[in-house]
């Protein structure tokens, strides 16, 4: 098993390249000058994605901690009661 530090250095080269990933889908892509078949075009979908992945993914985070948050506060009554 991997320690926290060895695992704090895996999570956070995943959060960079993820982030230089969409940086570069988002920010630099739609302003090459290359034609829709070049290969590079193969790695990234369709530009619409690139606002609807966040949206989704920001929507499940915040279900999550509402349903995290409802659940504690739910059973701190039920403890008190």
């Amino acid at each position: 098993m991997a320690s926290n530090a060895q695992l704090g250095k895996i999570i956070l080269i995943a959060a960079i390249a993820v982030f230089f990933y969409y940086f570069f889908w988002v920010a630099v892509l739609p302003f090459m000058l290359i034609d829709e078949g070049n290969p590079i075009r193969l790695f990234f979908p369709p530009l619409k994605y690139a606002f609807i992945v966040p949206t989704v993914f920001g929507v499940i985070f915040l279900g999550g901690i509402a349903a995290f948050s409802f659940y504690h506060i739910w059973s701190l009554r039920v403890k008190r009661d």
